[in-house]
């Protein structure tokens, strides 16, 4: 009878221990799923406006003082190019802009820029509309300039990027309209989604 007693504590003891571990280990996944839940909530929060994104929609005063709706309904696509007084990497892909809408003429460019441009006279381009406005950068979350974001003809993002040369924005441009950069986003857009199951 003795020997029953002293097995079964011991059973009691291993029984109660393994209610510990299984308690344990349940605590812990419920924690990492909480933790994984609150850091998917705040990803999403924070994220960025990125290739892909609706663009917002906004109005501007033009160089008559015309209200311009950007971007504009209508058939072409839109690069905005964002720059800052006092830079010079901005002044090198400005002077060479007249070359993009020679390469592209249907493409509508607008420059948004933290000095007036026209004022400075220092581009002789009618085909480039010039926005002094400060609400772009902040609306399409502009961190560096030069910086360009091209948006098609449905009012999407195709392309948001900073750029260090006129050549970076007409590479950029340049597999815009070739069709490899929408392959590379549905690449990336894949792998993406296979990734997430």
């Amino acid at each position: 009878m003795e020997n029953f007693m002293y097995w079964s504590i011991i059973a009691l003891w291993v029984f109660v221990l393994l209610q510990f571990i299984v308690i344990f280990m349940l605590t812990k996944l419920v924690a990492q799923f909480l933790n994984k839940l609150q850091i998917k909530e705040t990803s999403d929060s924070k994220r960025e406006l990125q290739a892909g994104d609706k663009a917002p929609l906004f109005t501007y005063l033009g160089a008559d003082g015309d209200s311009i709706e950007f971007p504009r309904r209508d058939t072409a696509p839109t690069l905005a190019l964002f720059t800052a007084e006092g830079c010079p990497f901005c002044t090198k892909v400005l002077d060479e802009l007249s070359d993009m809408q020679e390469r592209y003429p249907m493409i509508r460019i607008v420059v948004f820029t933290t000095v007036d441009e026209k004022q400075l006279d220092i581009h002789h381009n009618d085909t480039v509309e010039y926005a002094h406005t400060k609400d772009a950068f902040t609306l399409y979350e502009i961190k560096e300039v030069p910086a360009v974001v091209l948006i098609d003809t449905e009012g999407m993002i195709a392309v948001k990027a900073a750029i260090a040369s006129y050549k970076h924005l007409r590479k950029l441009v340049d597999e815009y309209f070739s069709g490899e950069r929408s392959q590379t986003i549905a690449m990336q857009q894949k792998t993406l989604d296979t990734g997430n199951v």
